[in-house]
Parts: structure tokens; sequence; C-alpha cells
């Protein structure tokens, strides 16, 4: 059965990769682990490449030489909150581990929020899955991982049709061409 890859990219030892498959519109986890670095992360998620159709990353997979990102401003229109935070004020090891194992696995790939998923969508399954991986590593690395394969999964097979990369004008360069921003609703 197809795997949707998952990675949440982190610091030392805080770097969370995931394999789902999706049965009967439900996510079932097949492997997550907590790694030490992208190095690492890179070598467990080619290790189930194989079978796997496309990535997901919680990373900024498009970068805007504005400062900002027309998605992001939307996003924080919509929910409010600060964890929509500007590609400016990041750390290094989300964005450049991020792109860096985007670059180099290959697959289909897709940016992904999953704390602010988890804040706004009616999705349970997820949310599920996310809480067991949380209650059985005492860290949300893996659990954000498996929100990431999540929304890559919803849209590699077009269950969420808005792409937030496409749906709003902004000069953003794509890390790696292709990659998509899907979301569950319009904004």
């Amino acid at each position: 059965m197809t795997l949707f890859l998952g990675y949440d990219p982190g610091g030392k030892g805080k770097n969370g990769v995931a394999a789902i498959q999706v049965v009967s519109g439900a996510p079932r986890v097949v492997d997550k682990a907590t790694v030490r670095d992208a190095t690492e992360a890179l070598s467990w998620l080619e290790s189930h490449s194989r079978t796997a159709v496309a990535l997901g990353i919680d990373t900024l997979l498009a970068w805007s030489p504005m400062g900002g990102r027309a998605c992001d401003n939307a996003l924080r229109r919509k929910y409010g909150g600060n964890s929509i935070v500007a590609q400016n004020s990041l750390y290094s090891s989300m964005t450049l581990n991020g792109a860096i194992v985007a670059k180099r696995l290959g697959l289909p790939v897709y940016e992904s929020h999953p704390k602010l998923l988890l804040r706004v969508s009616g999705e349970n399954a997820i949310r599920e899955a996310y809480q067991d991986a949380v209650a059985n590593s005492g860290a949300d690395h893996e659990g954000d991982a498996i929100v990431a394969a999540w929304c890559a999964a919803m849209g590699h097979n077009r269950n969420w049709t808005v792409d937030l990369f496409a749906d709003f004008e902004d000069d953003i360069e794509l890390v790696v061409p292709g990659a998509r921003y899907p979301w569950f609703e319009g904004l």
C-alpha cells in the first residue's frame, strides 16, 4: 500500500519522521521516529521511500523576497494566533534542514503547518494520531511529522484542492520545483 512520508525538522535530536498510509480516509501510522539531525532524517526517509509517493514537511518550501509570504498573511488574517511566523524570523534548523531534505529526497513535496492545522481543522482522525504519537514519545516531533505526512496525502490525492502557493499573488521562489502547500479550506 502507498506510503506518505512526513518530516518535522528541528534542532539536534529533535527531527521527527513518519510514514503513514491512508486507510478508509484515516491515517494509519506505519512507522515513526525522532532522529538526531537532517542526515539521519534523510536516511530514515530514504529507507521508506521505495513505496512512498509524497513527502510533507513542516517547513517553508517557498520563500518571498518581500520578507513575508502572501499565504502566511492570509492564514494570519483568517485564523489569528502567533504560530504563523514571518519567514525572516524563523530559526535555521527548520528552514535549512527542511529545504535540504526536500531537495535531496526527490519525491513530490508538500508544505504543512501541523500546529495550525490541528488548531483550526475539524479533522479528528489526524488529531488522534498526533495525540497518540505525543503521548508515546513525550514530545511533538513525531506527531508533527505524522501531520505533515497527512497534509502530503491530502494534497497529493487532491482531497484538499486549495494550494496556498498558487492561490495568492506573490513573488515566491519554490525551494523544490512543483512544491505545493495544500490546505483543507479556502482562505
